[in-house]
């Protein structure tokens, strides 16, 4: 696939192509009419799409949700989807049609179709992250929780996941956001100060707090969705002197990690509906 004019959207799901940035677990997000309309439209100008979320790969492919979704809309083929900020890639493989344990054939020939399967990217100290979850999440909620801040109870709509720790506020707006990412982060730098101290938890790692707009999102300073573009570039057998014609979408400053190269033109959107004009104007060029 390799081609040194190659055109690449690197999308983020929640907030850019779903009707709201809202994050409510075990579910999968539901794309607007107008995006699925819009990415046909993009494939069938040259784009490649590729799918880059916090989500697990699992809540991507409940039954009905966006997997399912994306080949319906026979959009699959030209697309790749990548789950925990990156960590996880949902690829599929050719596989022989089971039916009882036995191949099913048709017109004498085996068939094959096409499976989903996780591939997992190992990076460093990834594991220390998720030692970091089981025992700060709670000690970081305590402690907002302590300052005054009104935290969504956790089965509910708090964000936790493989990639990220988060907390919603019960009254949400930017001036509290900012205020408890301010405080989350003093949470995580004294922690780390003291695991520093105290080295009993092994080499820790930076995080950082962010506003998401639906709440905050703690992650490793390591993390981001850039590493989704990363492996969507080495899934494409594109080099470091390739050149491409790239642009990321993303509804939160956090997402501009995406532009790691100079030929990625990252635009913040706002919502779905400011995504769909800006995207309209790039496959008009």
């Amino acid at each position: 696939m390799k081609n040194t004019k190659m055109k690449i959207l690197f999308l983020d799901i929640d907030g850019v192509l779903t009707s709201t940035p809202e994050y409510i677990p075990n579910t999968s997000p539901v794309l607007t009419k107008a995006s699925i309309k819009i990415l046909k439209k993009a494939q069938e100008n040259g784009f490649i799409t590729v799918f880059i979320t916090a989500r697990s790969v699992r809540e991507l492919r409940l039954k009905n949700g966006f997997e399912d979704t994306i080949k319906k809309n026979k959009l699959l083929e030209k697309s790749l989807i990548y789950g925990s900020l990156g960590l996880d890639q949902a690829v599929y493989t050719n596989e022989f049609k089971l039916k009882n344990g036995k191949v099913v054939f048709k017109n004498n020939n085996a068939i094959i179709s096409k499976k989903p399967a996780i591939k997992r990217e190992t990076f460093s100290n990834i594991d220390q992250f998720l030692l970091y979850k089981m025992l700060l999440g709670k000690e970081i909620k305590q402690q907002l929780k302590y300052a005054g801040f009104i935290i969504k109870k956790a089965n509910h709509n708090e964000i936790i996941n493989d990639a990220r720790i988060g907390f919603e506020l019960e009254k949400n707006n930017a001036v509290e956001r900012k205020l408890l990412a301010k405080k989350a982060q003093e949470i995580c730098n004294h922690q780390r100060e003291i695991f520093i101290k105290t080295k009993k938890f092994g080499s820790p790692l930076d995080l950082v707090a962010v506003d998401i707009v639906t709440g905050i999102s703690i992650n490793p300073v390591m993390l981001g969705k850039h590493f989704g573009v990363l492996r969507a570039l080495n899934e494409l057998k594109i080099s470091q002197k390739d050149k491409i014609i790239g642009y990321a979408f993303g509804d939160s400053r956090s997402d501009s990690k995406m532009k790691i190269r100079n030929d990625i033109e990252f635009v913040l959107v706002k919502n779905n509906k400011h995504f769909l004009i800006e995207i309209e104007k790039i496959i008009k060029k």
